[in-house]
């Protein structure tokens, strides 16, 4: 990560004060989440762009993020772009292949059982296999554990026990008990989506989607980071250079079902993926006083009826990704944004390393 969590858990060495902190927050939303993707693709190269002009490297978003954070499939994306360090296309593709292996088929066609129980849609074993073809495909053991300790990123599950937020992290806590499982089990954790997939049981304990609790999971990567960093005073916001949070795609409004069956296939999926009231709360506390620090990225129009499995979307999800970034408005936000992630000077002092070990060209550029 762009400071090792050493660094940040309280060395002599404090880099803080000059170089800040880069936080991202990743919204669940099924297939959606590849918009995310395409999002985060475009902030990574206008930055390495950037870098490029002054001869330096391309980095991916483990090495200018201190803390990535994930819900459903955001917390899928946290986890390759964390744990695994993958750069940004390489997500695409895992990400395209594993939505389109786990839906494609459905095992269920009703939400609900004969008994009144809820019915996985989808199969989990085959979820499962997808997600440890992903770890193996990038030299990682499929039983790895996933707090090992080494990079900042985690993942938002709801505990079905007391249906609150649980946090499962890549490194180990120091004033917290913590939850031993493998990158496996947090990627099912975090995705075990009610109605979609089974729960998962980690030990003793049993999760299931993390939408239901943080679909828009900025106050857990707001909360996380000043637990981090400054557990003391809890005042993160001045030790922050920017915080970006990525949605996928606004899901607009619907009444509530009375009927059972269109509640969990509809009103359900649209309570647990609305973000918009999270990040309204949100923003009015950090817009007053970030010194525009905060941005949030989310396709308005476009998206609101691509459903969470429709994995035969992909071209539009890109195409109405593409068109929510042309907007002279989001242009300048981006501007903004990258410049923000640019002053980060901690990406910068091993630059005469960087210069000597690599060669930066246009093939370079995510």
């Amino acid at each position: 990560m762009a400071q090792p969590l050493v660094t940040q858990y309280g060395s002599e060495q404090n880099l803080l004060e000059s170089a800040g902190l880069c936080l991202l927050s990743l919204d669940g939303g099924g297939v959606r989440g590849l918009s995310t993707l395409y999002i985060l693709k475009h902030l990574m190269a206008q930055l390495n762009q950037r870098r490029q002009t002054a001869r330096l490297c391309s980095m991916k978003p483990c090495e200018v993020f201190d803390l990535i954070g994930g819900t459903s499939t955001g917390g899928l994306i946290a986890i390759m772009l964390g744990r695994l360090e993958m750069d940004v296309d390489e997500c695409i593709l895992a990400y395209n292949k594993l939505m389109k292996t786990v839906f494609e088929e459905k095992s269920s066609s009703l939400p609900v059982s004969w008994m009144g129980t809820t019915k996985a849609q989808f199969d989990s074993k085959r979820l499962k296999s997808a997600i440890e073809e992903v770890i193996r495909s990038n030299g990682v053991s499929s039983v790895a554990a996933f707090n090992d300790g080494e990079t900042g990123s985690f993942v938002c599950a709801t505990a079905a026990e007391t249906i609150g937020t649980t946090r499962l992290r890549s490194y180990t806590p120091l004033d917290e008990l913590d939850i031993p499982s493998t990158i496996c089990e947090a990627a099912l954790a975090t995705s075990a989506a009610t109605g979609f997939f089974d729960a998962v049981s980690i030990g003793e304990r049993q999760f299931v989607d993390g939408a239901l609790g943080a679909n828009n999971p900025v106050d857990e990567i707001e909360q996380e980071a000043a637990d981090i960093w400054c557990s003391g005073t809890g005042e993160l916001k001045p030790l922050v250079t920017c915080f970006i949070s990525i949605g996928t795609g606004s899901s607009g409004k619907e009444p509530i079902e009375d009927n059972m069956l269109k509640f969990l296939s509809r009103t359900l999926v649209h309570i647990a993926t609305e973000t918009e009231n999270a990040e309204r709360k949100f923003a009015s506390r950090w817009t007053k006083q970030s010194d525009n620090r905060y941005f949030r990225f989310n396709v308005e129009q476009g998206l609101q009826n691509v459903g969470l499995a429709e994995y035969k979307e992909q071209g539009r999800i890109e195409a109405v990704t593409s068109e929510y970034l042309k907007h002279r408005h989001q242009k300048l936000r981006v501007q903004d944004c990258v410049q923000k992630l640019g002053q980060k000077r901690s990406m910068y002092i091993e630059d005469s390393a960087s210069q000597i070990n690599c060669s930066c060209s246009s093939a370079d550029v995510v």
